[in-house]
C-alpha cells in the first residue's frame, strides 16, 4: 500500500513540475550566491579528494572524489539530488513542505547506493557483510539480510532570522520497509562574508527503533532503542575564475547510543572531509 502510495505522490509531483517548468520562464536576476532561476534544471560537478569513515567492523571509508550535484527549483515543486518536495505555504522568513528524502544508514552497507554516487565515487557495488570478525573480542555472528532502498516522506518547516536558517523535518517510511520515523533539525550560522563565506551547520537526527533496528539489529541478538544523533560541518566556498569555486567542508557525526552498541558497529563517529573545486554548467 505505502509503495503504491509513494508512486502515486511522485507521478503528481512530476506533473506539476512539467507543468511549472512550461509556464514560467523567470530567470534568477539577483546577485546573492543563493539566488537560482525558477523553472530550470542546476547541474554541477565537485572535483577533489575527500573521505567518509564507515563505523561498521567491516565497513570500509568511502571516498570522495567527484560529487556531481542536480536541482530543479519550480514556483512550489523541487528536487535536490536525491531529495525532492512541494511547497505548500511560504513568506519572507517561513516556508512550509511537503518533503522526501531516502534513509542515510544504508550507506554503509552498500557502496552502490545511489548516496555514496551523489557524495563520491560508487564502488563495485558489493555487499559489506554484518559479520564481527572472528579475531574481534567477543564476536557476534549477526544472520545475513538485506537491507532495501528505504524513502522517507513527512512536512518540513524552514525558516531565515537575521543570517541564521533553519530546517524541521517530521519524516516516515513510507515504502513499507520498517515503518520507522526520523526527525531532523538543523541550524545554519554564516561565520564570514567577504570574497568567500565560511558557514557552520549544527543539528541532531533522532532516529526511532525501528529504522535502527532495521539496519544494526538482529531479533534475538541484539535490538536497540531509538537513537540521537548530533552533528557538526564546517564549509568554505570561495569564487574562482569563470564557473568555477572552491570548497571545503569537514562533518563530524556523534552515533547515538542504540547505534554505537551495536555488535556490528566499531565507532562512535562518522567523520566527512572534502576539498576541491566545484564547477557549475
Amino acid at each position: 500500500m505505502y509503495a503504491k502510495s509513494f508512486k502515486w505522490l511522485l507521478a503528481i509531483l512530476a506533473g506539476l513540475a512539467q507543468a511549472q517548468a512550461a509556464s514560467t520562464d523567470d530567470d534568477c536576476k539577483g546577485t546573492s550566491s543563493e539566488c537560482v532561476a525558477v523553472g530550470k534544471w542546476n547541474f554541477s560537478v565537485a572535483l577533489g579528494a575527500g573521505l567518509r569513515s564507515n563505523p561498521l567492523v567491516t565497513g570500509k571509508n568511502i571516498p570522495l572524489v567527484v560529487i556531481p550535484q542536480f536541482s530543479y527549483y519550480g514556483n512550489r515543486f523541487f528536487i535536490n539530488d536525491l531529495d525532492l518536495g512541494f511547497t505548500l505555504v511560504e513568506n519572507t522568513t517561513n516556508t512550509f513542505s511537503l518533503v522526501g528524502s531516502p534513509g542515510y544508514d544504508r550507506v554503509f552497507f552498500y557502496r552502490s547506493d545511489l548516496q555514496n554516487i551523489f557524495i563520491g565515487l560508487p564502488g563495485l557495488g558489493t555487499y559489506v557483510a554484518q559479520r564481527v570478525p572472528a579475531s574481534t573480542p567477543n564476536a557476534v555472528q549477526f544472520p545475513a539480510r538485506a537491507r532495501r532502498i528505504t524513502y522517507l516522506a513527512g512536512p518540513e518547516w524552514t525558516f531565515k532570522l537575521s543570517g541564521i536558517s533553519g530546517q524541521l523535518d517530521a519524516l516516515h517510511d513510507i515504502t513499507n520497509q520498517n515503518n520507522g520515523t526520523e526527525m531532523r533539525a538543523a541550524l545554519g550560522i554564516p561565520l564570514v562574508e567577504s570574497k568567500g563565506s565560511l558557514t557552520a551547520n549544527v543539528g541532531v537526527t533522532w532516529k526511532s527503533a525501528a529504522i535502527v533496528n532495521y539496519y544494526y539489529g538482529s531479533p534475538g541478538i541484539y535490538e536497540a532503542g531509538s537513537a540521537l544523533n548530533p552533528f557538526f560541518k564546517l564549509g568554505y566556498t570561495l569564487p574562482l575564475a569563470g564557473k568555477w569555486r572552491f570548497s571545503a567542508f569537514a562533518e563530524y557525526e556523534r552515533l547515538g547510543n542504540a547505534i554505537a552498541n551495536s555488535p556490528i558497529v566499531e565507532e562512535r563517529f562518522v567523520a566527512t572531509a572534502f576539498v576541491g573545486a566545484i564547477y557549475t554548467f
